[in-house]
């Protein structure tokens, strides 16, 4: 196939290139910039502004499908969730529409919901309704936290993990709240697969939640990537309020803070959906993060 792929220097998108590139298919990756991108056969960079739809529709034509991983976790500048989220997912499927392209797969987000309280599952939520209403064929992805060589979530707690050596009270790793939250953590590896069963399979139309094996909280996973380090550290938790003038400050200050006030708040919603999800949707079953937590050293 020849696939077009927005957001594809991204974590997900990156790791998919690579593996679509590997099974045989032609690549287009559509960014953004100058920055100098790796040469892999099979893979062509395009330079293109997904602020207009006119350009991208060139892009698409003659493509068999378009996949999307266009989104932001934190806003930053003009870089906002309405912008980015909703914005550039409603162009990309109205290009994709325009161009004749017999299937989109949107990568969304498990847990998303219209509600304004949570801007971010908010705007992925919009961003779905988008694809839906653009008239294309989709398939839409929705998982659960994801992890592997290049995330933005574990590769943090790795970082805390490490910091806390050094922190206000030695040995201890702070927690926000209570460290309850449910998360349900997925391969990257496992979820290109996913991607791959549904190119050949083609647009059903549907949203698929997707995670791992096991439904694990969030001080589960500390204290997983805690002995996958080799580290002797306790969790200390923190209430949540006491938390908040530090990452506001973190938030404002830092051009890559280790949280942000609205991750904070997904903290009260559970990111989980059924443990066979994948089994049931895709065919086969997903690997434990315990497992494959090892990359986590090179962070």
């Amino acid at each position: 196939m020849r696939i077009a792929v927005t957001g594809g220097t991204g974590f997900v998108g990156s790791h998919t290139v690579r593996v679509l590139s590997q099974a045989g298919h032609e690549m287009v990756v559509l960014a953004r910039g100058k920055k100098r991108r790796p040469r892999r056969p099979g893979v062509t960079f395009v330079r293109t502004d997904l602020t207009d739809s006119a350009p991208l529709v060139d892009v698409f034509t003659g493509c068999d499908a378009v996949i999307n991983f266009v989104a932001v976790i934190r806003e930053r500048g003009r870089q906002t969730f309405e912008r980015v989220n909703r914005g550039s997912a409603e162009r990309i499927a109205e290009a994709a529409h325009r161009a004749g392209v017999p299937h989109m797969i949107h990568q969304s987000a498990n847990g998303v919901d219209p509600d304004p309280r949570y801007p971010y599952l908010a705007t992925k939520w919009a961003g779905e309704q988008a694809v839906r209403a653009s008239g294309v064929p989709f398939t839409v992805m929705r998982p659960s936290t994801i992890f592997g060589p290049g995330d933005g979530f574990f590769t943090v707690i790795a970082r805390l993990v490490r910091l806390s050596l050094v922190g206000p009270i030695p040995l201890t790793i702070p927690i926000a709240g209570d460290g309850q939250a449910l998360f349900q953590p997925l391969s990257i590896y496992d979820v290109t697969r996913c991607i791959a069963v549904a190119l050949e399979r083609g647009p059903d139309s549907s949203a698929h939640e997707i995670g791992g094996p096991e439904h694990l909280t969030y001080d589960d996973i500390v204290l997983t990537v805690r002995d996958a380090l080799g580290a002797r550290r306790v969790l200390m938790h923190i209430p949540v309020r006491m938390m908040l003038p530090p990452v506001f400050i973190m938030e404002h200050v830092m051009p890559n803070p280790m949280v942000t006030l609205g991750q904070l708040r997904l903290l009260e919603k559970n990111n989980i959906t059924r443990l066979d999800s994948v089994r049931h949707a895709f065919g086969f079953n997903p690997q434990r993060f315990a497992d494959n937590a090892d990359y986590l050293n090179d962070y």
